[in-house]
């Protein structure tokens, strides 16, 4: 498999690269000999790359400003692109309806310096949100031009149903595309938001595949210690069970001569129904790391050895947003 191995995203026109580019790592501010935002996405355009995820820019401005400046400078490299946005609201504001949605646009393509978005995810759905008024707004922005198509991201599959009925009697744009947190180490979503998103066409996106750097290889049995800085926000301490992937991860790495984070992501990128997976890179030497696991064939066995380690238990509490179960299995 390569870069250029595309694959349609749901029922839409849009193809997708099996690994898409987070930009949410880049920042302007802090511009490095290692850190060079405009020569990783070059290399990753060059590989056969067409997606960036830009992620929220009202959470993070710098990654689309950085993409939207490498914009400027090559503007013919646009239109080679898949470009996505996601929408989250302030919590505090409770600002999640139609005009929040509408600027949140406008300040992503200002960043961007693009007339239009290709994919805009509605992420954290709010139970408080009116749904209709959302659902109409995205329609009304893609009728204008301003997105081509929408998705949503980490929302109860519940939720996700209803929408795709209201937009199915309405006569409005569907949603095309599923994002949620996919690794070894987090498979609940497979109980249910997968086999939805087969049976409702989405394709699906998954992001966070090296659970924030703690399936990666960086943690090992000895010295677990927390690291610090921004792998220690979002990996913490690895758990016994996550130390027992890690483990395996090493073993299979072993057998097939390569990295615990290639092999990571090869489970990853070769999951049932995933169409592209989310990287977060730092530097060209990361990016040619995590490209690697596009060579890396798992075996049917040691598939099997890592999916054992982690089967999702439909018995385990699921959070408060995730209450109703989907079927294990659907009718594609």
């Amino acid at each position: 498999m390569h870069l250029d191995s595309y694959a349609a995203l749901g029922r839409s026109d849009l193809c997708v690269s099996p690994l898409a580019l987070g930009t949410m790592t880049f920042d302007a501010a802090r511009p490095s000999s290692e850190n060079r935002p405009e020569a990783i996405m070059d290399r990753y355009l060059d590989l056969g790359g067409n997606y960036l995820d830009t992620g929220s820019g009202d959470m993070k401005a710098g990654g689309q400003t950085v993409v939207g400046s490498y914009f400027a400078h090559h503007p013919v490299k646009r239109d080679r692109f898949v470009i996505a946005a996601k929408f989250g609201g302030d919590r505090h504001s409770q600002e999640f309806g139609r005009k929040a949605i509408m600027a949140n646009v406008e300040r992503a393509l200002r960043r961007l310096r693009t007339d239009y978005l290709d994919l805009y995810w509605l992420n954290n759905w709010d139970i408080q949100a009116p749904l209709e008024e959302i659902l109409a707004a995205l329609h009304d922005l893609i009728r204008s031009g301003k997105l081509r198509y929408f998705g949503i991201a980490d929302a109860p599959a519940w939720k996700v149903a209803h929408a795709h009925l209201l937009t199915q009697s309405n006569g409005w744009a569907p949603f095309i595309g599923l994002q949620i947190e996919y690794s070894l180490a987090a498979r609940l979503f497979e109980i249910e938001l997968i086999p939805m998103a087969r049976g409702l066409g989405l394709g699906v996106v998954a992001h966070s595949p090296l659970s924030g750097g703690l399936i990666s290889g960086q943690y090992k049995r000895a010295g677990a210690a927390t690291k610090a800085g921004h792998t220690a926000q979002l990996a913490q301490r690895p758990d016994e069970q996550d130390l027992e992937i890690v483990d395996a991860l090493f073993r299979v790495a072993d057998e097939l001569g390569t990295t615990t984070a290639r092999v990571a992501l090869a489970w990853a990128i070769a999951r049932l129904g995933v169409s592209s997976t989310v990287i977060g890179i730092h530097t060209l030497e990361q990016l040619d790391e995590n490209i690697g696991a596009l060579q890396v064939e798992l075996s049917a066995q040691q598939t099997a050895t890592l999916d054992a380690l982690t089967i999702p238990n439909p018995s385990v509490v699921l959070p408060s947003l995730l209450q109703n179960v989907a079927p294990l299995s659907c009718v594609d």
